[in-house]
């Protein structure tokens, strides 16, 4: 019965210790999207912009995990098509350290799905791709809960095909 109540306390002690580091915190954002890819030997690069929303949960002062959720909100025309992202939905992990009490750094790695839908005329058609997505940012913090973001990430890289994207954003922690 000591070994349980032992085991009981260390384990409470544990989560609370992981408690202690963990942070809810939520982003919005604009992305600025920058595709790239070659269709029958001619290259195209449509420019989309996109809202997002990240909700993030800080596990340890060092590392967070992160959910991501993207509308399209600039449609871009090549080659008579017009492109649209539909959403993208993303989950990653983010390394992160702070240089100052105002100054983070941090990276990204995760998996991103992203559905673009294609219209010409009165046809369309869409199409939905993953890939593992990374980056790399930082945040300003104006006060110890709000601060500004801005990171730079490959969300897709696939089949010749290389969509980047540029987040300016602001932040708040819960």
């Amino acid at each position: 019965m000591k070994s349980i109540a032992r085991t009981a306390v260390i384990a409470a002690l544990a989560v609370g210790a992981v408690g202690a580091h963990a942070q809810l915190y939520g982003e919005l954002g604009y992305v600025d999207l920058r595709d790239k890819f070659t269709l029958d030997g001619t290259e195209y690069k449509p420019h989309l912009g996109a809202l997002n929303a990240i909700i993030g949960y800080g596990l340890h002062p060092n590392l967070a995990v992160e959910g991501m959720l993207a509308a399209g909100v600039k449609d871009d025309t090549v080659a008579g098509i017009k492109m649209e992202l539909k959403h993208s939905v993303g989950l990653f992990l983010k390394p992160r350290v702070m240089l100052s009490p105002a100054f983070e750094l941090f990276g990204r790695v995760g998996y991103v799905e992203n559905k673009i839908q294609g219209r010409m005329g009165n046809i369309s058609a869409s199409d939905s791709s993953n890939d593992w997505a990374y980056g790399l940012g930082a945040n300003y913090y104006f006060n110890p809960t709000s601060y500004g973001t801005l990171s730079y990430m490959r969300l897709y890289d696939k089949d010749g095909e290389k969509v980047n994207g540029l987040t300016l954003g602001i932040g708040m922690k819960f």
